[in-house]
């Protein structure tokens, strides 16, 4: 039923008069006296009495009583949903990953002070496993607001190509030397000179999912610089506990030996628990980690995370 049915009647039970109720609605009298007979057709009673001027029935009482809270609670509801459209609008969406979330802490310093100068806004964190887009088309396509990339260089933290229109900032917390994870008993353990090209016959054991895409992709053209291709296994995860949690054999994993000290991965003493860590004698590589967001940003709470985030990342550079 259309509400304004209610608000009709309350009009009309105000003026006692077709005529005057219909002026003040701006309707034409024969309308108003379809829709009152809409209204009683639809509850099955009667409202109006046939007098002049109008009265009420016992009926009409009963509706005169809830027709203003029906009114009332439509007018509360579109401006809680008024309201609800304007904190959407302040609104950050960040890709989901547990380890960046929680141990970037420059996002997390930046998301708080946000928060204090931006009242009402919401911060909300998407798992895109499952979305089958990489970092970058995560954030062309506007699923989330920051999404993170990781590289694998020779140079230490270059900036990152990213597509045109986006822009990307250094992560300090996860940049570092590129090391290798191996089981205890494996006899890679303890190896103090390691070359990559030693690890031509082995098994490497990467995430699946699209976050680690580009990540692999680096490494396969280094191994390819050393004169092969090597034998990557892909390991469904939900995040890097249970993926680093669960015995892989004689499976390698790639790590990240991190150059800011004071920066100590929860994941730390889990991976100690189940892995050798060994670094490579012949070359130093670098993983490298990145917030990638829009470049062209006209919201100012966006603009104010992506500004903090460059701030954190120049102030810690030296300290690499």
């Amino acid at each position: 039923m259309d509400i304004d049915i209610y608000r009709e009647f309350i009009v009309l039970t105000t003026h006692k008069s077709f005529v005057a109720a219909a002026n003040e609605l701006n309707m034409s009298q024969p309308s108003l006296s379809r829709h009152m007979s809409s209204l009683q057709n639809e509850l099955g009673c009667k409202l109006f009495y046939d007098t002049r001027p109008l009265s009420l029935t016992a009926a009409g009482e009963v509706v005169l009583k809830y027709a203003g809270k029906i009114v009332g609670d439509q007018a509360n509801m579109m401006n809680d949903l008024q309201e609800l459209s304007a904190s959407d609008s302040s609104r950050i969406t960040i890709t989901d990953m547990l380890h960046t979330n929680n141990l970037y802490y420059g996002i997390n310093e930046a998301i708080a002070q946000a928060k204090s100068k931006f009242g009402g806004l919401r911060v909300d964190y998407i798992d895109m496993n499952s979305s089958g887009m990489n970092p970058f088309q995560m954030v062309e396509k506007g699923k989330v607001d920051i999404s993170f990339e990781t590289t694998i260089t020779m140079d230490t933290a270059p900036e990152l190509e990213v597509p045109d229109g986006l822009r990307s900032v250094l992560i300090p917390e996860f940049h570092g030397e590129l090391v290798i994870g191996v089981d205890k008993t494996s006899p890679l353990s303890g190896r103090q000179d390691l070359c990559l090209t030693d690890l031509k016959r082995a098994r490497f054991v990467m995430q699946a999912n699209r976050y680690n895409e580009r990540f692999r992709e680096d490494f396969i053209e280094l191994c390819r610089l050393e004169g092969f291709y090597p034998n990557i296994t892909l390991v469904p995860a939900d995040n890097p506990l249970s993926f680093y949690a669960s015995s892989v054999g004689d499976g390698i994993h790639l790590l990240t030996r991190v150059s800011m000290k004071q920066y100590k991965p929860f994941m730390a003493d889990l991976i100690k628990q189940m892995l050798n860590i060994v670094p490579f004698a012949d070359k130093k590589r670098y993983v490298n980690a990145y917030a990638v967001m829009q470049d062209d940003i006209s919201r100012p709470e966006m603009e104010f995370v992506a500004a903090c985030l460059e701030e954190h990342a120049a102030a810690r550079i030296a300290e690499l």
